[in-house]
């Protein structure tokens, strides 16, 4: 591994070092509040962090993102993967599409994934025409964000209202009959500042049935209740229809169907079409025709309210109480049913699951100022989500239904100090309880509804050291928890299987960013990431099971330079290694590529901006793909492949501009996945004016 990992850095490296082209201006933001001299550092992320990225909304608009999947694609250590049910999720320096938490305004984003699945969970559902910035934590972070993440977190910050209110319209059309418009509203006065967006978007998709209808609504209102002290209130909504796009078969150009039974309620046909009574799963004489997979009523609601009051100088805190909700119907046709004119509670033509989700939260975070060199961050977090899922399985005529409970309790401590002009340290441990409660369903095992109750304790440590004006060491560690969810547990008891254990991980990286001059900088940083009992699905089933160990090693470069007045660009290179060893056999962890190569150059003359970012991915591992799809085929390795993106923004004035963003420019045929074609050339054209 040591040998290979020479070989793929050392090109790289090179590369990097003597390259002088581009830079990324994601700057990084640093939020302080003086207090009689002395800053208080708590909420700092660039001093105290190891690695960490600033998206504003500018580099937002140069970029031409139009949702948060889009607008991190370029961000170093980010993998953006197609998860289930061909959902955008990022995977964060290997760690799974779980294991990353999204916060808008300090809510939590997808309720649901901690405690059921996050497979109804899309990055590309969030719009980001009233994002303001977006922060990602990569590695481990302030104990006051959580512990029971593996990859890291991201932050999203919502834009206030500043001076006298202001309408901004934004329309736009472009391929596979897309569609997005909204409205917002934003404006402050002497005692609040207020800010209110609403849309709706909607396509038909490159891929044959992967239509979408898509409407949102997010407002925050913050009152100066006195000096120091603000209330706000903040939401949000999404309700969104998604069909999600059938797979392909790479031989035969053919669409692929479920091979299994026990979601689809399928009725096995034999090569006659004759239905055959006693088959249990699919083989090379049977027939399955389960596809056209769809969501139905997704629909999310997150609404706060905030109370941040500075008592003194030295002291300031926040309580924030939240309630959210979280509901999808997924869906699938059943076309051997359809053939056989076959439609009974036992084998469906239709086949639905139902989730839903409610429940409320209550966090407080306070912080200290200590000494002058010296803030203490303290808090505590509750949160209880009630769910509840039924399945009309052919397992049961009558459908199955579960429900239950997720409460959650963590308390946090932390300390930074700033040691001296160049060195500042902080030092924290998080404590986190989950309590899982199972309805008691007639019909079910004691076993089956028992309890779930487990803690873990997690110390994290951060560094950072000014060596002289261009030259910056940074130094992180910390550990990680991710609990069983109760979909897992409940999966797992039904089938007799033991309930996995909580994953445990370890998390270290070290850095350096140099300043060459005023206008360019190099950043490195090392990381490993060692994780005990990683949850992993079974081969070929449903269940879950924990992995020994993962070994993730990687490295993340980033270059930057402002080339000229008009000129500036980046260039980005993340190369990965992963690892599984389970029962003294080690294998390459799934669908992650090797390396990841991002470039871009924004040039800027009087009212016209153009951008080009270019994005290479290398070779993606399948090992978890076993089962061979109906065609009797099995595709473990994804190949490399390189796509180009342009965008065009034209500013008339400081009421109306104009864009068109074009997305794999040169038209490149890949493989998002080993059953799905990537997005091939698109375009979106749009007008934003201020009224």
């Amino acid at each position: 591994m040591r040998e290979n990992f020479k070989k793929r850095m050392i090109p790289p490296v090179l590369a990097v070092c003597l390259l002088s082209s581009f830079q990324l201006a994601t700057a990084q933001e640093v939020d302080e509040a003086t207090l009689e001299g002395v800053e208080v550092h708590s909420t700092s992320l660039e001093k105290y962090q190891v690695t960490t990225a600033v998206i504003t909304a500018e580099k937002i608009k140069e970029t031409g993102a139009r949702n948060l999947a889009e607008a991190l694609e370029a961000v170093p250590g980010l993998y953006m993967a197609t998860a289930d049910k061909n959902a955008r999720l990022v995977r964060i320096r290997g760690a799974a599409t779980d294991q990353t938490r999204v916060y808008i305004d300090g809510l939590p984003v997808f309720p649901l994934s901690g405690i059921a699945s996050n497979s109804a969970s899309d990055l590309a559902g969030i719009p980001v025409d009233n994002i303001e910035k977006i922060e990602i934590i990569k590695g481990p972070g302030p104990v006051q964000y959580g512990t029971d993440y593996k990859g890291g977190v991201i932050l999203i910050t919502t834009k206030d209202g500043k001076g006298p209110g202001q309408f901004q319209l934004n329309l736009a059309a472009g391929s596979d009959k897309r569609f997005d418009h909204s409205i917002s509203y934003r404006g402050s006065d002497d005692n609040a500042s207020y800010s209110f967006a609403a849309g709706k978007s909607k396509g038909d998709g490159y891929l044959r049935h992967s239509e979408f209808d898509k409407e949102y609504f997010d407002g925050k209102i913050k009152w100066k209740l006195g000096e120091g002290q603000n209330l706000t209130i903040s939401g949000w909504y999404m309700n969104t229809d998604r069909d999600i796009a059938n797979g392909i078969d790479q031989e035969t150009g053919k669409e692929t169907s479920a091979t299994g039974n026990k979601w689809s309620g399928d009725t096995f046909l034999d090569q006659a079409g004759i239905p055959d009574p006693n088959q249990s799963k699919p083989d090379k004489n049977s027939t399955t025709d389960v596809k056209d997979w769809k969501y139905r009523d997704f629909k999310q609601t997150n609404i706060a309210v905030q109370y941040d009051q500075k008592v003194n100088d030295r002291f300031k805190y926040d309580v924030k109480v939240y309630h959210v909700t979280d509901r999808n119907t997924l869906q699938v046709t059943n076309g051997n049913n359809v053939k056989l004119g076959v439609n009974t509670k036992k084998n469906p033509q239709l086949y639905s699951s139902d989730w839903t989700s409610s429940g409320n939260g209550l966090e407080l975070t306070a912080d200290w100022q200590a000494a002058r060199n010296n803030t203490v961050t303290f808090g505590a977090k509750y949160s209880k989500l009630d769910w509840d899922a039924s399945e009309n399985r052919s397992l049961n005529p009558g459908g199955i239904t579960d429900g239950g409970s997720d409460k959650r309790i963590g308390y946090y401590l932390q300390d930074s100090w700033q040691l001296d002009s160049k060195t500042n340290l902080t030092a924290g441990v998080r404590h986190d309880k989950v309590t899982q409660a199972f309805d008691n369903i007639p019909g079910k095992t004691p076993a089956e509804l028992a309890d779930i109750d487990d803690s873990t304790t997690d110390p994290v440590f951060n560094l950072t050291h000014q060596l002289d004006e261009k030259n910056t060491l940074r130094f992180s560690a910390g550990k990680t928890h991710n609990f069983v969810t109760a979909k897992q547990a409940n999966a797992n008891r039904k089938a007799g299987y033991a309930v996995p254990g909580t994953e445990k991980a370890t998390n270290q990286e070290i850095g350096w960013k140099h300043k060459l001059n005023e206008k360019a900088s190099l950043d490195i940083a090392i990381f490993k990431n060692d994780i005990d009992n990683r949850i992993d699905r079974l081969p070929g089933k449903t269940e879950y099971r924990n992995i020994a160990k993962t070994e993730i090693r990687g490295v993340e470069l980033e270059y930057n330079q402002q080339i000229s007045k008009r000129l500036k660009g980046f260039v980005n290179y993340t190369y990965l290694k992963a690892e599984d060893t389970n029962a003294g056999v080690t294998t390459d962890a799934a669908n992650l590529p090797d390396s990841m190569f991002n470039y871009g150059a924004t040039y800027t003359v009087d009212k016209l901006q153009a951008t080009l970012i270019g994005h290479y991915f290398g070779n993606v591992s399948n090992t978890d793909v076993s089962t061979p799809n109906n065609y009797g085929n099995i595709y473990k390795k994804l190949d490399s492949y390189h796509t180009v993106d342009l965008n065009f923004n034209y500013q008339e004035n400081d009421n109306l501009s104009y864009y068109l963003h074009i997305n794999n420019l040169f038209d490149t045929k890949y493989w998002d996945k080993y059953d799905e074609r990537g997005d091939g050339i698109n375009f979106m054209a749009g007008i934003s004016m201020k009224m």
